[in-house]
């Protein structure tokens, strides 16, 4: 897909997500350079087992330009409402490994660690990739050295499946990982609980959500330094 079609993206294609401080939106071209500084940090790179290390612009240009293709399930930046900086990323793909579901990817920058945004993108991912069409399970990869995004999945609702190994770019070899699953059906139970749902405008954006409204779900700001990859 070459940056001129991407230039002719839909109004639906470009719809955003709004949050109580988020932007999420699709990544555009011009997004490259921010998103490649961001992911290149080694300590955000380690935990995502699917992105090369070091990580350069062209790398960031090429998630891009796939991110825009029909089949590649669902990618958005996040962005601050306040300033318009970026705070992380998440997309969800097809999976390769596991029948009738989703990967589920998200980070968040490093100088953002510690402020609540995990918790806050993964919510926003989740509702958004489960309210765009019949998606049963959404599965999500984390490092078992990954404290902090394990609680993070674990907060969203994620069940623990299974252990296993995986194979990391930016690590250059195998690692160990556990995996988690959101099934749709929990999911709604758990919005029909006490969450409030992100219900679309006609201008493509969705009305504010404060995910902290979940009963049982802890979305304050906490220790996320999160990265939480899907292999």
């Amino acid at each position: 897909m070459r940056d001129q079609d991407l230039e002719g993206t839909t109004e639906d294609e470009e719809r955003s997500v709004l949050t109580a401080r988020l932007v999420l939106r699709r990544p555009r071209t011009e997004d490259a350079a921010v998103l490649a500084a961001a992911i290149d940090n080694p300590r955000v790179a380690r935990n995502l087992v699917s992105v090369p290390h070091p990580y350069r612009r062209a790398d960031a240009e090429t998630w891009i330009r796939q991110s825009h293709y029909p089949a590649a399930g669902g990618a958005q930046i996040a962005l601050s409402r306040s300033d318009g900086s970026l705070l992380g990323a998440s997309f969800h793909r097809p999976s390769e490994s596991r029948p009738n579901g989703h990967d589920l990817s998200f980070w968040v920058a490093e100088h953002h660690w510690g402020e609540g945004f995990g918790t806050e993108i993964a919510h926003a991912a989740i509702d958004h990739a489960f309210g765009a069409g019949r998606l049963e399970r959404l599965w999500c990869v984390v490092r078992v050295t990954n404290g902090p995004a394990r609680r993070v999945v674990e907060k969203c609702g994620f069940q623990f499946r299974d252990t296993g190994m995986v194979r990391s770019l930016s690590e250059r070899g195998s690692v160990p990982v556990e995996h988690f699953v959101l099934e749709r059906r929990v999911w709604q139970s758990l919005k029909a609980w006490g969450a409030n749902s992100w219900d679309t405008n006609s201008r493509g954006a969705t009305a504010p959500t404060e995910f902290g409204t979940m009963k049982g779900l802890d979305t304050r700001a906490s220790d996320d330094d999160v990265t939480s990859d899907a292999a």
